[in-house]
């Protein structure tokens, strides 16, 4: 029974139902049961899930029974959990309850635990007879599709493997050496032979020295080149993928994925030619113990195998700890970002106290994941150094026996241990590899989140322009609907309107009716469930959302300024801004004058979260940065909500004069005044 754990905020009943589907080996996975059952932020339901079960083939049977009837349950099924809540009931051994928690890994509870957690309601699944054609298979990133993508790195592998060559075959001749002096030159009193070999090994020494030098270099270079295209890579996708990705994640959970990255780079250049040449000079190892101890091999071999069957036997429990440490990292790197973004509303409202027990308490349990995996670390290390010690001392007694029986010269049995200490720490490490290779996977399934997750357009989309800068352009919505997922009702639907070019449209209506949503859609931010948005006539989505968005402007709710100075803010970091087009749009924003007051004027450093300035300043910013870009549509929702009435007034009369279509999202009477035309959304369809 596999242990999966939740990426978003809100998919355990998603994250329950691939765990069970994998468990009859359904071909499917979370990524592809998020198409399916496009659950939101807001969570699912007991119908959602089943609902989505259906439709992957799988029969399903809500039940509500009591604690007595727990072991009756069909296993896998999964259980209704703290009110709000969805986990996977994997077994029950002797009283002990073990549970599959999307958000916490795989947990071993009494009856009497459970029954605090455990609602009374249980969903039992299974497949169906016939599978859904519409199935996909199970999404897996390949390594070769990370490796292809990379210039040159066949040749970077092909050269560590030739130096990696070079500095073993060294490594194998400096046993043989010893082996020659202590049987023929100390016993003859040669020491010319004795200088002769010394001075042959020192040879090797210094050529395996400079080899290895040189296998490190480039190493080096390849694992900086790889990282930097990789990162970039991987950055660029996740910048291309929707609004809607982002909002379903933490934020630390998706930087912790970069650090997944990392490590798949450090497996591929280093370990990866490191594993190879191990298997080869295990091979060259056994064979020299064959020529030197005989028999004694099979000796060594017996307890490599005794090593290497326990070590299999915990991989499971070493990989649910080290899964379970990168997602208790990401939630404790997630909650520190948030406090970063949220001080001010964290040192309001007196939560300062609040917020740092719970992030004691997220690294705590990040700690308690650490002592984990550590625990099995040090039971790995101290397994190899006793298995170790037992070799050594097996091997001592019975080559010591063969010395004095006359089996074995006393050079060849030093030399056989000095092979011998080679094979173990090479054979350990090809076993470590081959575990961490298997690893992958996981870290593998953390960078598909991002790399394969549906962008909203391609990368290499034809850039062109649509329409001149400033150019009233008509936006028309065709039969506009959206809904969060599924299985709730419409936020609207079947909306039809058409904005002419130069207007000023206002859309009013109750907080929740979707007026921010609609805004969003109509920028080009979030995909409608149904309908098309236009501009002149031109299907955004056909055009390409990059160009259109060339074309528009937006200030949201909840838009944010980046760090730089006021200039780079207002001009969107141009490379080469327009000083005299900069200064025009402040003056439109009403905010030159408070500029000219800073101690730097446009050159004054603001920070990512504008915390020196006020919010008037901030919304007055954000408007000259979208009068910056000459728009021939610009969106406003609630852009003017922290000014003063004169202060509004003046901006809605320069706006104005710019005679480009307008679309305003706003409560305030004179704003709504200010429009064209007026769009109420509390009116249905």
């Amino acid at each position: 029974m596999p242990v999966l754990l939740q990426t978003e905020t809100a998919e355990c009943g998603l994250v329950s139902l691939a765990m069970i589907a994998d468990w009859y080996n359904l071909p499917t996975d979370v990524r592809n049961l998020r198409q399916y059952g496009g659950f939101s932020i807001r969570g699912a339901t007991l119908r959602m899930v089943m609902d989505t079960a259906a439709s992957i083939g799988m029969k399903s049977r809500a039940l509500q029974l009591d604690m007595d009837n727990l072991p009756a349950l069909k296993l896998p099924c999964i259980l209704h959990w703290d009110l709000n809540h969805f986990v996977v009931l994997a077994a029950i051994r002797r009283g002990k309850v073990v549970i599959h928690d999307p958000a916490a890994g795989r947990r071993i509870m009494g009856m009497k635990e459970v029954s605090l957690h455990f609602t009374g309601v249980a969903l039992e699944l299974w497949p169906a007879g016939e599978m859904k054609q519409e199935q996909q298979p199970r999404n897996r990133l390949r390594l070769s599709t990370l490796t292809g993508r990379i210039a040159g790195f066949a040749i970077t592998l092909t050269k560590l493997f030739c130096y990696s060559i070079l500095v073993e075959s060294c490594g194998l001749l400096l046993p043989a050496g010893m082996q020659l002096i202590m049987d023929h030159a100390i016993p003859a009193n040669d020491t010319s032979l004795l200088t002769l070999i010394c001075l042959g090994l020192l040879f090797f020494v210094l050529f395996r020295t400079g080899i290895s030098m040189l296998r490190g270099w480039t190493s080096l270079v390849a694992s900086t080149l790889i990282d930097i295209q990789w990162k970039a890579g991987l950055f660029e996708r996740m910048l291309s993928l929707p609004l809607a990705y982002f909002e379903k994640r933490r934020l630390g959970d998706i930087q912790s994925r970069f650090s997944s990255l990392g490590i798949l780079r450090t497996t591929l250049t280093n370990n990866v030619v490191s594993a190879i040449m191990d298997g080869i000079m295990l091979v060259g190892l056994i064979v020299m113990m064959l020529l030197y101890g005989g028999w004694l091999l099979w000796i060594v071999l017996a307890f490599f195998l005794a090593w290497g069957g326990f070590r299999l036997m915990t991989y499971p429990a070493w990989r649910r700890a080290s899964e379970e440490l990168i997602v208790r990292e990401a939630r404790a790197g997630s909650h520190f970002m948030e406090t970063l973004y949220s001080i001010n509303t964290i040192k309001a409202l007196g939560l300062d106290k609040q917020r740092a027990q719970h992030w004691i308490n997220l690294n705590v349990e990040s700690a308690n994941a650490t002592v984990r995996k550590t625990r099995y670390e040090m039971l790995f290390s101290g397994g190899n150094i006793l298995i170790a010690a037992l070799e050594q001392i097996a091997l001592l007694w019975l080559g010591a026996h063969q010395v004095i029986d006359g089996q074995l010269t006393l050079g060849m049995f030093v030399a056989f241990n000095t092979y011998r200490g080679q094979f173990a720490d090479r054979a350990n490490n090809l076993l470590n590899m081959l575990l961490q290779l298997r690893m992958l996977s996981l870290h593998k399934e953390r960078v598909a989140d991002i790399a394969h997750a549906e962008a909203e357009s391609p990368l290499s989309e034809h850039t062109r322009q649509l329409l001149a800068p400033g150019e009233p352009a008509t936006l028309t919505l065709h039969n506009l609907s959206f809904q969060y997922d599924p299985f709730v009702p419409p936020l609207f639907s079947e909306l039809h309107i058409e904005i002419n070019a130069g207007e000023s449209v206002a859309i009013i209506g109750p907080s929740g009716r979707g007026k921010t949503t609609l805004l969003k859609i109509m920028a080009g931010l979030l995909q409608p469930t149904t309908g098309e948005v236009h501009i002149n006539g031109m299907n955004i989505r056909t055009t390409g959302l990059r160009n259109y968005r060339a074309c528009i402007a937006c200030v949201l709710q909840d838009d944010s300024l980046l760090a730089g100075s006021v200039a780079d803010n207002i001009s969107a970091f141009d490379p080469q801004p327009d000083e005299k087009w900069m200064q025009h749009c402040a003056q439109l924003s009403n905010i030159h004058e408070d500029i000219l007051r800073m101690p730097m004027g446009y050159q004054t450093l603001i920070s990512e979260l504008g915390g020196s300035l006020s919010g008037g300043q901030k919304q007055r910013l954000l408007i000259a940065r979208a009068l910056y870009r000459r728009p021939s549509i610009l969106f406003l929702d609630e852009a003017t909500s922290h000014l003063d009435t004169v202060n509004e007034a003046q901006i809605n009369t320069a706006i104005k004069s710019l005679r480009i279509t307008r679309v305003i999202i706003a409560h305030r009477p004179s704003t709504i005044a200010s429009a064209d035309r007026v769009i109420d959304l509390d009116r249905g369809k």
